[in-house]
């Protein structure tokens, strides 16, 4: 039978612990309005504590009441027993969550939500014990212990509304201004950031009207006007280096007015064993959920990895099935005014249960600036000096340049007019572009006849309604790869692929080399030699259809897309992926070779239009 102080004892202890003295208060109303606080009680109770709140606090006050004094990890005079449901990590100490087979002894175990405790767990409990945020006169009576001016009972119950970090400020401070105290308090949980918010960034179209609705949310979760499983939790945000991840992830702090936690699972990963990679992830998510409110920021996300969708033997498979395991439960423990954005450059290897509702739960790709969206950016960086249009001039120069790279040319720039104690000028900017190379007319050609075979190819088996093929008659030498054309297509809805789809989708990837081919005799290497390249996309098709979809000559799954990624099938379905790939080439370049005429008839208009659009019907003209 377990028997609670009264709160003499609380106070003689704890008079100079706002915070501790607010738990035990909380707690003794609680014990008291169930009945527990004069009686008693046999078996152990299970008290969560009021959301955002620390447990810390509360496992303090918890053995005052029990009139024991702790020693370490649990263990107090008179086999009294006090745990948190879900304990901090400790080197050396007992970090396990609490479970059926080690209550015993047990009289309170101290949790952040229910359902941190196990269904058998809360079974066998005596009770469950909401404790209630502090009330009013518990704010007035710690400032009174606290040797500070009292406060009115409305300025105390402004002061109650708050989380526990902003009350806690509020209770010590000893001079409070009542006329102001909630415009104060509000405006200490708003981050003054130092850069730019994410409203005045030019770009980031798609995932502005996302953050603006989640600022809005959290003003009225502020004003304790929206609860705060109302607001949305969580987003990813993909794309290649430099569209811009870590730099989002800062402008959206400010724009948010929250403070930013920045980590990278590598970092997690660089602290050793198991054990220390989840204390790295847990140290992490505590410091963002200390009740300040935070965004986290988590970069390489997908490398916390996926857990193997059945047992496959390999011994690493226990490692990531924990790691996943935690990561899921710290995504979905986290207190009020947490915020997290995973930042990934392959979406597709992130564990799906990381990707749920209330978890990472939206997916935004950043792409690499369009033209207009280029010219901006340099217009930003530039301080707006220099003529919009004068920069959308240049930004036609810059294709495939992130706003990284652009980032970077105004600085060399600016460093350069600062060495000349002159102002920025549009030359300063020319100068940082490099050597431009034009290519031969018999180049151009060739790539306005790969890029031909792509759109025909794509209007005659329906995989298009329309496309604009663009070429360019010059490159810059030291960027990756020479970018001299590409396809945009007016696609068909396709929610639900076919086979005959898929293998659509492969003959249109291999119908330029095709087009070489029936044009030319031969082919350049402009189809392959990269992720994202025609042959790649080819081959992962026809991969994903033998391997993953079923849709090969026999109906099999080896594994999920993301797992075939890196791994080679077993030798048969390897010649199969083959066999398909041959079919499709062969098919595409049969197509071509007939057309062959139309095809170099279509490349010549488009050499000298630079940009031409074709339609089903037939019909071409200028873009």
């Amino acid at each position: 039978m377990m028997e609670f102080t009264n709160r003499t004892k609380l106070v003689t202890k704890h008079a100079n612990d706002p915070g501790k003295l607010l738990a035990g208060f909380g707690m003794v109303r609680s014990l008291r309005g169930a009945g527990l606080l004069r009686y008693g009680a046999s078996g152990f109770i299970i008290f969560v504590v009021p959301e955002g709140f620390r447990t810390e606090e509360f496992e303090e006050a918890a053995f005052t009441l029990l009139d024991g004094r702790k020693e370490s990890w649990g263990r107090v005079e008179q086999n009294v027993r006090v745990r948190l449901a879900k304990p901090p990590y400790k080197k050396g100490g007992d970090k396990i969550p609490i479970s059926i087979f080690d209550i015993g002894g047990l009289d309170i175990l101290i949790a952040r939500n229910v359902d941190e405790v196990p269904a058998d767990v809360r079974f066998a409990a005596t009770a469950i014990i909401l404790v209630e945020p502090p009330t009013p006169g518990h704010i007035a009576a710690v400032r009174r212990l606290c040797k500070r001016p009292p406060l009115s009972r409305e300025a105390a119950a402004t002061v109650a509304r708050k989380p526990q970090n902003l009350l806690l400020a509020a209770v010590l401070k000893p001079n409070l201004n009542e006329d102001e105290l909630a415009e104060e308090v509000d405006d200490l949980d708003r981050v003054k950031g130092t850069g730019p918010s994410l409203f005045d960034l030019p770009g980031y179209h798609d995932i502005k009207p996302w953050a603006s609705d989640v600022a809005k949310d959290i003003e009225r979760w502020r004003q304790q006007k929206l609860a705060w499983k109302l607001v949305g939790k969580g987003a990813i945000v993909s794309g290649v280096p430099g569209t811009g991840k870590t730099h989002f992830a800062a402008a959206l702090a400010n724009a948010l007015g929250l403070r930013l936690v920045t980590a990278t699972v590598g970092a997690w990963q660089a602290q050793g064993a198991l054990d220390d990679m989840l204390r790295a992830m847990r140290t992490t998510f505590a410091d963002a959920a200390d009740g300040k409110g935070a965004l986290l920021f988590i970069d390489e996300v997908d490398s916390i990895g996926t857990r193997s969708a059945r047992p496959t033997g390999y011994h690493g498979d226990q490692y990531w099935q924990t790691v996943v395991n935690e990561a899921l439960y710290l995504l979905t423990a986290l207190g009020d005014g947490v915020i997290v954005v995973g930042a990934t450059n392959f979406p597709d290897w992130i564990d799906p249960a990381l990707r749920r509702a209330g978890r990472l739960e939206k997916h935004f790709h950043l792409p690499l600036p369009d033209a207009s969206t280029r010219a901006e950016i340099l217009a930003h960086h530039c301080g707006d000096v220099l003529p919009f249009e004068s920069l959308r001039e240049l930004a036609d120069e810059l294709d495939e340049k992130s706003g990284a790279d652009l980032e970077l040319m105004v600085r060399d720039a600016l460093k350069t007019a600062r060495n000349e104690d002159r102002e920025l000028c549009l030359q300063d900017l020319k100068s940082q572009l490099p050597e431009k190379k034009f290519y031969t007319a018999e180049q151009l050609l060739r790539i306005a006849v790969h890029e031909a075979g792509h759109a025909l190819v794509a209007l005659a088996l329906g995989h298009a309604i329309g496309a604009t093929i663009e070429v360019k008659d010059s490159f810059y030498p030291k960027n990756e790869g020479f970018i001299g054309g590409k396809v945009t297509y007016d696609l068909e809805e396709d929610y639900f692929p076919t086979e005959t789809n898929l293998r659509n989708r492969i003959a249109v990837s291999l119908a330029g080399l095709a087009a070489e081919k029936a044009v030319f005799g031969d082919r350049s290497i402009g189809g392959g030699g990269a992720r994202g390249t025609d042959v790649e996309l080819a081959t992962a098709v026809a991969r994903r259809m033998v391997g993953s979809y079923g849709l090969g000559r026999v109906p099999v799954f080896i594994g999920t897309v993301p797992e075939l990624k890196d791994k080679p099938l077993p030798e048969p379905f390897e010649a199969e992926v083959s066999q398909i790939v041959d079919e499709e080439w062969n098919r595409a370049l049969t197509m071509l070779t007939e057309q062959q005429d139309r095809v170099l008839d279509l490349a010549k208009h488009v050499v000298v239009h630079h940009s031409l659009k074709i339609e089903r019907n037939g019909k071409a003209r200028a873009a």
